[in-house]
């Protein structure tokens, strides 16, 4: 593709909190620059559904090409939304980058896959641009787990020569980049971001989250609750790993917790949180001079206060390098679409390898 600088990338996606549709505009010259960036609710009974499907784990053919379309439509409606708003013409739009909605992760095994649901030939139809989608089965093709997918992304956008950084992202999961500072990086996924904590909060509370962490600060941790889930083989395992609800889900939390308080059961998932995330970080052969955060986890102040306490050091917000921390995943999949578009390949583990299936609008 030629001139791609003179061109925006549109960037979209749903996280595994599974709360809305995420979407950014960017240009990509020399450097990366965020345009604009915004967020739309999912459709109360849609967001439900969602919900529902990926709590249970059961997926019939109907339920997946209904939730295919429903879903399809809503980032539809919110692109167009989001383009009539910043005064976007498509024509200016060289693609967009689309990371739907996971509904099942099973990177391991024999046949490995990732579902996504949000058909990207509604949106490359409604749109009249060209859509970049299915980047996770790609990397899983490639030898990688299909999450996380912007480790590379993320050395574009915050690598400093001869200074090991991190960068976590707190989202449904929580996940790490490591950058050595000479070009090296990988990432991982490090256990549950705000899963466990929101489906307990929407599940026993009635309420979406708990915001600031205000419940949980309440509460006294449970040890044997901390330890018993702490035993899962998932935490066992080494870098670089993934993860989702599959595992993380209402029925991991133990009974003998949830016989608990509220402030309890969210001061012992608040502290899970936070020590999934420590020991990832501190795994590292030379810990990060940095760690940069990012994601809707930032928002719970005693969460991000927990994660401080257990690495003996400050989070740098993604918005001290000039990003807002909401927008850092769906500009990853704006960068993708641009190296898919551009034919640059990914790196993955030691290979290299295009992300990313074309859909272009009839």
């Amino acid at each position: 593709m030629k001139n791609s600088s003179d061109k925006i990338f549109i960037g979209t996606m749903s996280g595994t909190s599974h709360d809305g549709i995420d979407i950014c505009a960017l240009k990509i010259a020399n450097q990366i620059s965020l345009l604009k960036f915004s967020s739309f609710k999912y459709p109360t009974k849609l967001r439900e559904d969602i919900s529902k499907t990926i709590q249970q784990q059961k997926l019939s053919l109907n339920m997946y090409f209904e939730l295919d379309r429903k879903i399809g439509i809503a980032f539809s409606k919110s692109i167009d939304k989001f383009l009539i708003q910043n005064r976007i013409n498509k024509n200016n739009v060289a693609a967009i980058g689309l990371s739907g909605q996971t509904l099942f992760h099973k990177p391991k095994g024999k046949f490995p896959f990732s579902i996504q649901a949000g058909n990207p030939r509604i949106i490359a139809n409604d749109s009249e641009i060209d859509v970049i989608s299915d980047f996770r089965n790609d990397h899983i093709k490639l030898g990688g787990e299909g999450a996380p997918l912007v480790p590379e992304f993320h050395q574009k956008l915050f690598a400093k020569k001869n200074v090991p950084l991190a960068v976590l992202n707190i989202g449904g999961i929580s996940n790490f980049t490591y950058l050595d500072g000479k070009h090296n990086f990988y990432g991982s996924d490090c256990g549950p971001g705000n899963a466990l904590m929101d489906i307990y909060c929407q599940s026993f509370l009635n309420r979406p989250f708990d915001r600031g962490g205000e419940h949980a600060k309440k509460g006294v941790i449970h040890l044997p609750s901390l330890n018993q889930m702490l035993s899962h083989p998932f935490f066992r395992r080494r870098h670089p790993k993934s993860t989702g609800k599959e595992i993380f889900n209402i029925r991991f939390i133990p009974k003998q917790l949830l016989r608990r308080s509220p402030y309890d059961i969210l001061a012992t998932l608040t502290e899970l949180t936070a020590i999934c995330i420590a020991r990832s970080l501190c795994s590292q052969k030379k810990f990060p001079h940095q760690v940069i955060a990012c994601g809707g986890g930032l928002r719970n102040i005693f969460l991000i206060n927990s994660i401080e306490r257990h690495i003996n050091m400050s989070l740098i917000s993604s918005n001290d390098y000039g990003f807002d921390p909401q927008a850092i995943e769906a500009m990853a999949f704006g960068w993708m679409a641009r190296q898919r578009l551009c034919k640059n390949p990914i790196v993955v583990k030691e290979n290299k390898g295009l992300i990313g299936t074309l859909t272009k609008p009839k």
